[in-house]
């Protein structure tokens, strides 16, 4: 008995170990570029567009342009606990992140960064459930008193877990040099949908940008040195 015992311990102890050793997971990644859309990772909509990059070098040559066009998604349906990182622009007050997406049109999450000049609540996550074609939207004010601004290019990271969202922001500019600070945390208490796609919303009228789509393991870039650039981390 003595001996059955230790030698579950040991095969207990080294698969802990062998799990603890496991590097973080990247299910996804699109850094545009290529100069196209990839429709082996994108179902896009007729407002995306490959247009050159107007910003900080971290943008490179080309980022995703959004005029409009309602929600495009990945061809990925399967995400569900996840961290997801991207550049982002806001050219009229709004930036539309989809989670989670059941389809196109009728069944997805999606929350919006409002930034200061949007028309509705300014400097507020608006978080948004499509549940059967019918919106419900919560807009929070950011928390730790943070102000975002139109035309300016921020890093953003998601945390996806269960049904709980949380989001925080840095200056694209600053991200080797300063802290990302937390914005807002919401949860879905009616638990609508557990896995899908990735994707963005920009309804008429609505111009945004985007860049350096990452998504993987919550965590994986925690091991990401101060002042080492993201995406030469992750491509390693």
């Amino acid at each position: 008995m003595i001996k059955f015992v230790g030698t579950v311990f040991s095969i207990l102890v080294i698969s802990f170990l062998i799990v603890a050793n496991c590097p973080a997971q990247i299910f996804f990644e699109d850094d545009f570029e290529s100069g196209e859309i990839d429709t082996n990772k994108w179902q896009p909509t007729g407002g995306w567009s490959i247009v050159d990059a107007d910003g900080p070098e971290e943008l490179g040559k080309y980022v995703l342009y959004i005029d409009g066009g309602e929600a495009g998604i990945s061809v990925i349906n399967t995400f569900e606990n996840i961290q997801y990182e991207a550049d982002f622009r806001s050219g009229t007050g709004y930036s539309g992140f989809v989670f989670r997406a059941q389809d196109t049109a009728n069944n997805f999450y999606m929350h919006q960064i409002s930034v200061t000049g949007s028309g509705h609540t300014p400097n507020n996550v608006r978080w948004h459930r499509k549940v059967a074609g019918a919106w419900n939207v919560e807009a929070i004010p950011f928390m730790n008193g943070v102000t975002l601004d139109i035309d300016i290019w921020y890093h953003v990271r998601f945390v996806v877990e269960g049904y709980s969202f949380k989001v925080w922001v840095v200056d694209l500019e600053k991200l080797d040099t300063e802290p990302m600070v937390q914005i807002g945390e919401w949860e879905d208490a009616d638990e609508n949908y557990r896995t899908g796609a990735i994707g963005f919303r920009a309804s008429g009228g609505e111009v945004m940008e985007y860049d350096n789509i990452i998504v993987g393991d919550i965590g994986f870039s925690e091991a990401v040195e101060p002042g080492e650039k993201l995406s030469a981390a992750w491509g390693e």
